[in-house]
């Protein structure tokens, strides 16, 4: 995916774990990733995790990070559920489901909805709220039903940048 804002993630793993060995992560929620499996061995990010108080894993398997955990919550797949994602170009499409969720799996958007307090809400519900509050009430109906259509949501692209090669850095080109 885009990285809207990178960072060296690296070092962001290991400064989680710096936290854990330090008592300073209370809960941990992992939201489809398997860190103890990934995560360079150096890190010892499973004796780490074992300092957490309550560790909560939301995945499509039980895997090795969801045995280390106090929950496993079984996550729908990105076939099952309503997302959005953005393109390299910065290009942003709303994902529709294919298929309806066949074991009852849980969408990341979910979860953190029921952690801001959103009950009984559905991925579909967050997604087309989130772009609700982006586009407003007026004219939304249209909006939505567009960039479903379409495939895009209009005007999401970042602009082109031009490389510059002028100068210096031209010598330094091969022939």
């Amino acid at each position: 995916p885009v990285e809207a804002h990178s960072e060296n993630q690296l070092a962001s793993l290991s400064t989680l774990v710096q936290d854990m060995n330090a008592g300073n992560v209370d809960v941990l929620l992992i939201l489809g990733g398997n860190p103890v499996f990934d995560a360079p061995a150096d890190l010892e990010f499973t004796k780490a995790l074992e300092k957490v108080s309550l560790r909560i894993h939301l995945g499509l398997y039980d895997d090795e990070t969801a045995s280390q955990c106090h929950w496993h919550i079984p996550q729908a797949h990105q076939l099952e559920s309503w997302s959005d994602a953005r393109a390299f170009d910065g290009t942003v499409t709303i994902m529709q489901p294919l298929i309806a969720p066949l074991f009852n799996g849980i969408s990341p958007h979910q979860v953190l909805a029921v952690l801001l307090g959103q009950n009984n809400v559905t991925s579909h519900d967050v997604v087309q709220d989130f772009w609700r509050s982006k586009q407003g009430e007026a004219g939304f109906e249209d909006f939505w039903h567009q960039a479903l259509n379409n495939g895009v949501v209009p005007s999401t692209a970042a602009p082109v940048r031009n490389a510059d090669i002028s100068g210096r850095d031209r010598d330094h080109l091969p022939p």
